[in-house]
């Protein structure tokens, strides 16, 4: 469970619940709270199994390169799940059970390689590499044979499910003749969905599964360190794969009042959004109909109906980072030696110095939230000494 959801072998009764509280008397105007199950007890909860398989191997050649490679393969049993729970059941909360199976495999390898070529030139160099993928493999589901794409069962653990995103709406008369959407209020330059069992209704139903999983699949990083008498250089990169995230319609969303989740605020306080520059320079208006442009049409408040989990805001995680570089000179010995001085060196480095991605609105490790704080770039320069 959580740190909150403990002790699944009592039961959990609200006896002062005023969300179901009762009204009564001539005007109905006294009220007597009510109660609540929260939780049913189950004493049948135990604990989740997994099943380990590791094969991996040490290599050392020439005494200059060492590698590391392990496969890896992680089977678990009795995960703790929600079971389905129907209305003619009467049951007031969820009911709970280890009903979840799930296996993970990959592959984690590292190699370094070091060599010192004469006293006056030496090169070390360094990779890592690791690939993971997880599949539920059993869940308490309904029977989903007439709409197999809502299946949990052989998707990855960390799967996101919504809605494909055709364009946007070009205007009412389009609206009227298109499958209904069931999320609200919508016009032209709102977001059109792809009908995908194809009721003529846009629901629930047409949910499926969208993007890479929300956790990286692959993650590297190599570099290199090499040195030629005074001078010395080394740089690091490093990365991930097979991830997305979703750009969220609700916290960039322009000029809408917002409050983050945990915040407590005055109800008299209007905090508008800032308007992002990339969301200025492509949306759909009355006047200018793109129906492929980055932002539908605006609002005062976030369009229930643009907010849903789908394709349009669904991007490519990956990314590529010079994460760090350095370059140095040290004073010769015979130089420095008058100032007893051991050690005299001159550097200059960076940290987050470039990004290569595909994304280009902003940091892809900032994820959904392009108006969160940005990762920074820091530039050091300076002098060692050792006496």
């Amino acid at each position: 469970g959580s740190a909150d959801d403990r002790f699944f072998y009592l039961s959990q009764v609200n006896m002062n619940d005023w969300n179901k509280s009762i009204p009564f008397g001539t005007y109905m105007d006294y009220e007597k709270s009510g109660v609540s199950v929260q939780r049913y007890e189950n004493d049948q909860i135990t604990w989740e199994t997994a099943k380990k398989l590791n094969i991996g191997i040490e290599l050392g050649l020439f005494e200059k390169l060492n590698i590391q490679a392990d496969i890896f393969r992680d089977v678990r049993t009795n995960i703790l799940m929600d079971r389905i729970q129907l209305a003619t059941m009467g049951l007031e909360a969820n009911v709970r059970a280890n009903v979840g199976e799930a296996e993970s495999q990959g592959i984690d390898i590292s190699a370094d390689y070091s060599q010192s070529f004469n006293k006056d030139f030496w090169m070390q160099i360094r990779a890592n590499f690791t690939y993971a993928h997880g599949i539920i493999t059993k869940a308490e589901e309904p029977d989903y044979s007439e709409t197999p794409w809502r299946s949990a069962v052989g998707k990855p653990i960390n799967q996101t499910w919504g809605y494909v995103a055709e364009r946007f709406f070009v205007d009412q008369s389009e609206v009227d003749n298109s499958p209904e959407q069931t999320f609200g209020e919508y016009t032209g330059g709102d977001i059109k969905y792809k009908d995908i069992n194809g009721d003529d209704r846009i629901s629930g139903l047409d949910r499926v599964p969208i993007g890479f999983p929300t956790a990286p699949e692959i993650v590297y990083g190599f570099g290199i360190s090499t040195g030629y008498k005074g001078f010395d250089f080394s740089i690091f990169l490093q990365g991930l794969g097979n991830e997305s995230f979703w750009v969220s319609p609700y916290y960039t969303a322009p000029f809408v009042n917002i409050v983050y989740p945990g915040e407590v605020v005055d109800l008299n306080t209007v905090r508008n959004n800032q308007l992002l520059k990339i969301y200025a320079d492509s949306y759909w208006s009355e006047e200018h109909r793109d129906v492929y442009a980055l932002w539908p049409r605006l609002s005062e408040t976030v369009m229930n109906n643009n907010s849903q989990t789908s394709t349009h805001f669904m991007q490519n995680g990956a990314f590529m980072r010079l994460k760090t570089l350095e370059i140095g000179y040290s004073l010769p010995l015979h130089v420095i030696a008058k100032a007893k001085l051991t050690q005299c060196r001159f550097y200059f480095n960076g940290v987050n110095l470039y990004t290569f991605s595909n994304f280009k609105l902003w940091d892809p490790e900032m994820g959904g939230n392009g108006l969160g704080y940005p990762i920074q770039m820091v530039l050091n320069g300076g002098v060692q000494l050792s006496f």
